[in-house]
């Protein structure tokens, strides 16, 4: 299964939400391409020890051949970098599953908006899920989110992903929220999402 993590506008946790989420699936065969030319995936998993196979494909048709060796029952995570690109095009239209972060921020819905706008332009058959990513841990109106995403053909996933401290400070140890003891809630929201998408098959 290919899940691409995307969204045209950039500091909306894609990145962070795609490295919790690749640790999540126990017993398979993860791989991770990163496309954010910031690598932040490719360095997190230097510094963890390469636990993962992380893969920089430089070209449309490099990375066309990496996602069509992913196997069915394999997990292929791919992180889109925050701009608007044929690369980054070509890994929505090879995808399986399309997930979009998003936070109540109204830039951030009319950055989706713009998003919303590539999908519909590429015309792709592909299921599409919105999170709610890296929301205030008191906010429970999501009204401006749920409006947006009313209109559109869409799913918004049940499980919120609450602004937690422990996502970053895990990866800039070159770690995962599981490979430490405690907060189970914030295992519990990445494998809500993890859960999701496997249900939503």
């Amino acid at each position: 299964m290919i899940i691409t993590i995307a969204h045209t506008k950039g500091g909306v946790g894609k990145s962070t939400l795609a490295w919790h989420l690749a640790h999540s699936f126990e017993n398979k065969k993860v791989t991770i391409i990163d496309l954010d030319f910031q690598q932040t995936l490719y360095f997190v998993n230097i510094i963890g020890g390469d636990k993962l196979n992380v893969l920089q494909p430089l070209s449309v048709d490099e990375l066309i051949n990496e996602l069509g060796a992913v196997a069915t029952d394999d997990i292929c995570i791919v992180d889109v970098g925050g701009f608007d690109s044929d690369i980054n095009r070509a890994a929505i239209e090879h995808s399986d599953k399309i997930v979009i972060p998003i936070s109540e921020s109204v830039t951030e819905v009319l950055g989706f908006r713009t998003f919303e706008g590539i999908l519909k332009e590429l015309k792709v058959d592909v299921e599409k899920f919105v999170v709610l990513n890296n929301i205030h841990p008191l906010t429970k109106n999501f009204g401006i989110i749920e409006e947006a995403i009313s209109k559109s053909n869409m799913k918004l996933l049940n499980t919120v992903i609450r602004s937690r401290k422990i996502y970053r400070t895990t990866m800039g140890e070159g770690n995962s929220i599981f490979g430490v003891s405690d907060n189970m809630q914030a295992k519990e929201e990445i494998l809500g999402v993890s859960n999701e998408l496997r249900c939503n098959k």
